[in-house]
């Protein structure tokens, strides 16, 4: 006859295998916080702004990719996403991050011309 005052063998697996999913989702809502905020790692002002105006979701692959250190089945994991979306929004979050990047020292040394000029006059 069972003892009713005894946990099974299932409850505890059950009882771990809650925990140890509630402690993978608190690790992706952090990290996901920390993703957001990617940008937040550059200390130059324009990179900071360059990294701002990515996409979100390849910010997101760039953080884990290149902050993380994830590899590629891991970051296909945690997003959801196959192996090809992957590599090709890292490649899409390089491509916007250098273009913005340009954009912004263009528009900076527009700026430093006009000034230049203002003083002339």
């Amino acid at each position: 006859m069972k003892n009713q005052n005894f946990i099974t063998d299932e409850k505890i697996k059950k009882i771990l295998l809650n925990s140890i999913y509630e402690k993978a989702m608190n690790d992706t809502l952090n990290s996901d916080v920390n993703i957001n905020h990617l940008e937040n790692l550059f200390t130059n002002e324009t990179y900071y702004s360059a990294m701002k105006i990515v996409p979100l979701l390849e910010r997101k692959v760039l953080y884990l990719s290149y902050i993380e250190n994830y590899k590629l089945n891991e970051i296909c994991r945690i997003l959801k996403l196959q192996k090809n979306e992957v590599i090709k929004l890292r490649a899409k979050g390089i491509m916007h991050f250098r273009s913005n990047l340009a954009t912004l020292y263009k528009a900076q040394n527009l700026q430093k011309g006009a000034r230049n000029n203002e003083k002339k006059i």
